[in-house]
């Protein structure tokens, strides 16, 4: 099950420990998507956000049907002011399982940024429908660790 994970100053050197970890399990494991991504995602909590998506990248090299880092790549895309990219990172995320919440609400964020306003409530209502607190999940951060 994806967790959100909320940025909280506290935690950097816990980011940093897990970025040194994952730098060492990725040197390992070069070709795994989990490790990948998690290590994107520990990237991002220290807003290197070039480097995030070289790892979501990498991570979707190994495996394209990795719905976390479809929907990471689309957090940090967005973040990076390529909204028009995340909205197609949100479509493959979706495409892979339209059950993500995660995904529906990064979709919905993306698309309002855009100006996209009637479809980003149509994608944050779709969240809404599947899990009612969905939308607490807007604006924060939304990338999602692979456990």
């Amino acid at each position: 099950m994806p967790r959100l994970a909320i940025p909280e100053s506290s935690r950097k050197q816990g980011d940093e420990d897990a970025l040194r970890a994952y730098s060492d399990i990725t040197a390992e494991k070069s070709h795994n998507s989990a490790v990948l991504n998690n290590m994107g995602v520990a990237l991002e909590r220290q807003g290197r956000y070039e480097e995030a998506l070289a790892a979501f990248s990498a991570a979707l090299l190994c495996d394209n049907d990795d719905v976390y880092a479809w929907n990471n790549r689309a957090v940090i895309l967005t973040r990076l002011g390529r909204p028009q990219e995340a909205v197609l990172a949100c479509v493959q995320a979706l495409a892979l399982d339209r059950l993500c919440i995660f995904a529906w609400v990064t979709y919905g964020m993306v698309l309002g940024r855009l100006g996209r306003y009637r479809e980003a409530e149509m994608a944050l209502a779709v969240a809404e429908d599947l899990d009612p607190q969905a939308r607490a999940l807007y604006p924060g951060n939304l990338t999602m660790n692979r456990a």
